[in-house]
């Protein structure tokens, strides 16, 4: 007979705020997950962001893209940590100032 599918869906709210959002475009340097706190390369490449970079941390993108493709990242808002697709060694406590300093502001959930 038939057998009934189901599906489940969790929403995950990024957008925290009402703080206006902008946003900026560039050229990906590397394979970029949704949400993902980037800064530029040497070449000017938009690349996740690492311990060491992230004092120079330019935005979070707004969309998956792979290296090469064109990549577009807030550069404003406020938004839940939680959220966040952050690389590895990477805190949202090191993050949290530089951030701020660009106007884009982490609140949690809680």
């Amino acid at each position: 007979m038939y057998e009934i599918e189901t599906r489940t869906y969790e929403t995950k709210n990024f957008f925290a705020g009402d703080f206006p959002t902008l946003t900026e475009t560039g050229t990906a340097g590397e394979a970029l997950a949704e949400r993902m706190p980037v800064t530029k390369d040497t070449d000017g490449n938009i690349v996740a962001v690492t311990t060491e970079t992230a004092e120079e941390v330019v935005g979070i993108t707004a969309a998956e893209t792979g290296a090469g493709d064109p990549v577009v990242y807030y550069i404003t808002g406020e938004y839940f940590e939680e959220g966040l697709n952050l690389p590895k060694d990477v805190t949202v406590d090191i993050l949290k100032d530089p951030l701020r300093k660009l106007s884009i502001f982490l609140r949690t959930l809680g």
